[in-house]
């Protein structure tokens, strides 16, 4: 592992160190989402591994304090797990031919009855059957890169694939998926 001191001596390697370390992070996502979110202990696990990763990389330069650097990467983490969540409330939830904040603040109206409700998840049954006849190769990267927003370097990188094939599988996907939606019509 690379020197992880920084110019203030900070000792990344010491149990003190990392303890601080922890309890920075968990404070910048209980901020950011709330002890109580079902994924809270999630995003703090996931940035710990960043912060970890990227001092095994070797690629922290001590240019500001242990803190600070946690503190910015869990934020990043948090943010980022936060958008996944939007874009996918925007792609399941919101209606045909709805905006889709209204679609999520017609999802908060308590007078929401169950007709809708079960529209709504008759829409997504049909999503997740479109998804699921296209293979798992395509319909994985069809819902990394379409729902969860991953981009194709991301989704090559974590399917072992080449870009290129990430990208013709993205591209079939999609077609299998509307041609899937378009049967069940």
């Amino acid at each position: 592992m690379a020197s992880s001191q920084n110019s203030r001596g900070g000792a990344w390697g010491g149990l003190d160190s990392f303890h601080t370390v922890t309890q920075v992070v968990g404070a910048v996502v209980r901020r950011l989402v709330g002890a109580r979110d079902p994924e809270y202990e999630d995003l703090v696990q996931s940035s710990l591994l960043s912060v970890v990763a990227t001092l095994s990389a070797g690629r922290f330069r001590g240019e500001c304090s242990d803190d600070g650097w946690a503190a910015v990467i869990a934020r990043n983490v948090t943010v980022n797990a936060i958008r996944a969540r939007m874009r996918e409330r925007r792609v399941f939830i919101a209606p045909a031919g709805q905006d889709a904040e209204d679609g999520a603040s017609e999802l908060r109206d308590p007078a929401l009855g169950p007709e809708r409700l079960t529209e709504i998840r008759r829409q997504l049954d049909r999503a997740q059957r479109a998804l699921l006849s296209v293979g798992a190769d395509k319909g994985s990267v069809v819902y990394l890169h379409d729902i969860l927003g991953h981009s194709l370097t991301e989704i090559a990188a974590a399917t072992g694939t080449s870009l290129a094939a990430a990208q013709s599988r993205l591209v079939r996907g999609r077609r299998e998926v509307l041609e899937a939606l378009g049967d069940e019509s």
